[in-house]
Formats: structure tokens, C-alpha cells, sequence
């Protein structure tokens, strides 16, 4: 479990909550944790380990810009690239005069999107909550909500905290929601099960149609976990596949699967090309242009064995 964010965000008065001791170093000035610590920990019977990272700042990911800024930038990128749930961490109180466009700022976002391609999952967590009057909160907690919503589309349900490390405010609730979307991280779902739920979504919303043909999707199954990753049969190739339908299906699936917050990767397979070295009769030439421009176009130059030539091979693949 990895807690980032910019610097005086308050990570490491996280971390002490956490561990109700005095295990790093607070201070009001920025820069005070210079490298990643790690602290093992135990959460309701879970053994977790606890990384406390430096606070970054824009340049941290180009080597050479910032020469006082590599080493603590690359210390975080580690942490990130080794952890299973990463919580980013937000000082709301820097922003006294939030609006729309403040909290959380556009770097914070950048951050939050670069941890979730990396396949990481996912929480924010809204520190310093107690300096915010409570009448105006109810508006605040709207405003940071829906620019998350906005600028982060990849992350449906993206589950967020308003919390605050000196008084353990909503600690519990922070921990739960990490043990919650860990355990989404790490599911893994049924191919049967998957593929039932595909073809009756299919029928609610057809494929679209694309250059002649429609674009279907015929088979999928998961790989692998931590992030879930689904393989996708179609009768295309992945450049002709439109990119709203499959965010659609995305969306459908963290819905019915309940996996908000969860980045989902998809691999693109196609299974209606004609295999490279199988002779072709003129029956099958004509079923395959039948069946779109693609496949048409790779039936079009033939060898004298009436095979598919190397450069056709190619650029079908």
C-alpha cells in the first residue's frame, strides 16, 4: 500500500495514524521524507506493508530536468510500480479558495491517471478535511467529486475519502475502501459467466457497423488479474474496432461485475483473417470477400500456390 501525492499533503502524518506511533518524520516544510519508507503493518488480521514516498512535483517522470527533484521522482515511480493499491493523497486545504478548477489540482489528476496505466488500483484520499467549515463542505465535497468524474473517465467508481490524518477522521473508512477495491483488483471472473452476460448485452446494444461489416465481438476471457485483463475475439481487426463501443463495454463491465475504481485492460484478438498457409479455393475466396473489405483485400494478391503473400500476411496481422 502506497501513499503518494505532492509535498505537505500530509503522507506521512498518514502513515503515523495508521500505525498510532511516531514512525517517520512530520514537519510543516516541504521535502521532509526524501526517500520511500516501508513499515510493516497489520490491518484487521491482513499483514499490510505500508510505503511513505517523498512528495513530487511537475518534472518528476523526465530524467534531467530537475536534478534535485530525479532520485526522490524515481523512488516514487518504484513504489508505484511495486505496490497493489496506491492512495493518492490530497491537501485540500492548500486550495482555501477551491473551485471547479483547484481540487484536486491537474497535476494531482495527471498523477492519478499515470497510476492507474500503470494497472495499479486505486484511492483518493482527501486529507485536512477538519480545516474546511462544515457548512461549506456539503458544496466542496460536490465540486471535488464531479471534476474527478470528469477528468478521470477510466476509472468509474473511483472510490474517494475525505478524511484527516491528525484527528484519525474516517481512517477505518479509508482502510476498508483499499482492502474493497484490492480484492476488485484481484477477482477474476468466470469465462462461462463472462461470455453469457456478453451475448445478452449484445442483443440490449447491438455492434455498431464499421466499413461493410459488423463489428462484433465473439468470444472473451480473462487472462490474468491484478489489473484484470480480458482477451476480446472479433471478427476485426483491433484498429477497426471502434474505441467507444469497447468503453462501453468497459463501463457495462465494472457495473455488472463490481469493479469500480478497477482499471481494465483489453487485448484485441481477431479471429475472421484467412490463415496464412492454407491454400485457397475459389469457393473460399469468395466467402472471404463476402465477408468484408479486410479480409477481401487480403484475398485480392495471391501466390501461384493460391496462398496469402508475406506482405498481405503482414499488414492483416
Amino acid at each position: 500500500l502506497a501513499v503518494v501525492g505532492i509535498p505537505s499533503a500530509g503522507k506521512s502524518s498518514l502513515i503515523n495514524a495508521l500505525l498510532q506511533e511516531e514512525r517517520v518524520v512530520v514537519d510543516a516544510a516541504d521535502g521532509t521524507t526524501m526517500d520511500s519508507i516501508v513499515t510493516e503493518w497489520e490491518f484487521k488480521g491482513q499483514p499490510v506493508k505500508l510505503i511513505d514516498t517523498c512528495g513530487i512535483v511537475k518534472g518528476w517522470k523526465y530524467p534531467g530536468t530537475f536534478t534535485e527533484n530525479l532520485e526522490p521522482g524515481m523512488g516514487t515511480r518504484k513504489a508505484i510500480r511495486q505496490a497493489h493499491v496506491v492512495i493518492l493523497c490530497v491537501d485540500v486545504h492548500r486550495h482555501r479558495l477551491m473551485t471547479y478548477y483547484s481540487c484536486p489540482s491537474l497535476f494531482e489528476i495527471k498523477l492519478g491517471n499515470y497510476i492507474a496505466e500503470e494497472g495499479k488500483a486505486l484511492v483518493i484520499a482527501v486529507n485536512k478535511w477538519d480545516l474546511i467549515r462544515e457548512d461549506e463542505q456539503p458544496k466542496y465535497r460536490d465540486q471535488i467529486l464531479k471534476r474527478i468524474v470528469d477528468l478521470m473517465p477510466d476509472l468509474k467508481g473511483l472510490p474517494v475519502v475525505f478524511m484527516s490524518a491528525k484527528y484519525n477522521l474516517n481512517l477505518s473508512t479509508l482502510m476498508l475502501r483499499a482492502n474493497t477495491v484490492y480484492k476488485r483488483w484481484s477477482a477474476r471472473v468466470p469465462t462461462g459467466k463472462l461470455n453469457t452476460w456478453l451475448q445478452a448485452w449484445m442483443i440490449r446494444w447491438p455492434p455498431p457497423w464499421r466499413h461493410g461489416q459488423k463489428c462484433t465481438v465473439k468470444y472473451m476471457t480473462q487472462t490474468r488479474s491484478r489489473p484484470p485483463t480480458f482477451v476480446l475475439w472479433t471478427n476485426t481487426i483491433a484498429d477497426e474496432m471502434p474505441r467507444h463501443y469497447i468503453r462501453q463495454i468497459q463501463n457495462a463491465m465494472r457495473q455488472e461485475f463490481r469493479m469500480e475504481g478497477v482499471p481494465i485492460r483489453f487485448v484485441m484478438r481477431c479471429t475472421l483473417m484467412p490463415k496464412p498457409h492454407k491454400k485457397l479455393s475459389k469457393r473460399d475466396i469468395l466467402k472471404w470477400k463476402r465477408i468484408g473489405p479486410k479480409q477481401a483485400e487480403a484475398v485480392m494478391d495471391l501466390n501461384s500456390k493460391k496462398m496469402l503473400r508475406r506482405r498481405k500476411i503482414r499488414q492483416t496481422e
